[in-house]
């Protein structure tokens, strides 16, 4: 389905609709499908059981509760999700640093009311298994990034098979892309699966980057707003590469890469997004 819209522009809500919740959570994907984003992007690690998360940082500190829970800090504030077991991880309280933090000033604007956020206490931190349900119900696309592994030692289950094992037991593979800043993820994962779509996720520059998406079988490029041109877009789509950029927030730059020809605004505002698309659409 990813294939099949390569010659759109659609929204990725970044780790969910994650201006709205908190960030990669079931609150914040369920925002993201309400509010009409096409795909989501979220992260995936594994905990010291071998089992897939949907959490972005290697610490816990900046989205749970660990701090309140000591006998969780295994490693003090380097405690982190592969340090804990499936169950330690599940105690964890992922919602409630939301209205603690306020941390895109939507609370303080009234867009999201403070009853709502302070409802968000208690929220876990999902594991794969729970997301991909929602992915199959829901019908969006999952653009799920793997966690570069290899700084905190690997697994008894690598994070690629673990991953693959999930998408293929929800029948999901269709709908998702598997993008990672660990290019080599990429290359096993093509081994094993030739057409699963792959993306390269990136935030260095890359020169020749339709040379080195094609040399790892990607289908598309991932990389940061900061470094990339309306010339770099072209380029990469006239060589039949989608490209989904990371991360756009502000209605301006929204408008001008979907206006430039990129296939996806990975973007915490799923619904900035999809105005900006609309926007460049109409005209």
């Amino acid at each position: 389905m990813f294939t099949e819209k390569a010659n759109e522009c659609i929204t990725h809500a970044h780790r969910g609709a994650r201006a709205y919740a908190p960030e990669n959570t079931m609150p914040a994907f369920r925002k993201a499908h309400e509010l009409g984003a096409e795909a989501i992007e979220l992260d995936v690690n594994l905990t010291r059981d071998g089992y897939a998360v949907i959490y972005h940082d290697y610490v816990l500190t900046r989205t749970t509760n660990i701090a309140e829970l000591p006998h969780l800090q295994k490693h003090g504030k380097k405690t982190g999700i592969h340090h804990l077991t499936l169950d330690e991880v599940r105690a964890l309280d992922a919602g409630k640093w939301y209205a603690e933090t306020d941390p895109h000033g939507q609370i303080n604007n009234g867009v999201v009311p403070a009853e709502i956020a302070a409802a968000f206490a208690g929220t876990t931190i999902p594991t794969l298994d729970e997301l991909l349900i929602f992915i199959k119900s829901s019908g969006m696309l999952l653009n799920l990034e793997i966690k570069d592994q290899t700084q905190i030692g690997d697994h008894r289950h690598t994070i690629i098979h673990t991953i693959l094992e999930q998408i293929f037991k929800h029948d999901v593979k269709e709908q998702t892309m598997i993008s990672s800043f660990n290019h080599d993820y990429l290359t096993k994962i093509y081994a094993e699966i030739p057409d699963m779509p792959l993306g390269v996720l990136t935030e260095k520059r890359i020169e020749k980057s339709v040379e080195y998406c094609k040399k790892l079988n990607a289908s598309a490029f991932h990389p940061c707003r900061t470094f990339t041109t309306a010339d770099d877009i072209k380029k990469l789509r006239e060589a039949g590469l989608m490209v989904n950029i990371w991360t756009i927030n502000s209605e301006h730059e929204l408008y001008a890469f979907a206006h430039w020809g990129t296939s996806g605004l990975i973007s915490d505002f799923p619904d900035r997004a999809l105005a900006a698309i609309q926007a460049v659409r109409s005209r």
